[in-house]
């Protein structure tokens, strides 16, 4: 199966088809280890043990619930308007 290295921003990436990644239980959001062969001529990705949820899936509703009670108290005075900021 071949692919393209491609640009993103600054960094460079590929793209790993969907049915490739089903075979090894990866899907968006897993964390994944990169090695290099020792004679720098192949690059292995493995998937590792730990998930972490996927960026940006989060419902405020349950982050503000899951904070401290406290974490919510008084007011905060940022001074005055900076800029072309709007009090």
């Amino acid at each position: 199966m071949n692919t393209t290295l491609q640009r993103w921003g600054n960094s460079q990436g590929i793209r790993i088809p969907k049915r490739l990644l089903e075979k090894i239980g990866m899907k968006v959001g897993s964390e994944l280890t990169l090695e290099l062969a020792e004679d720098n001529s192949t690059i292995l990705i493995k998937p590792t043990k730990d998930e972490r949820p996927i960026r940006g899936r989060h419902r405020i509703e349950d982050l503000v619930a899951s904070s401290s009670p406290d974490a919510f108290e008084g007011e905060v005075d940022w001074g005055d308007a900076q800029g072309k900021e709007i009090w």
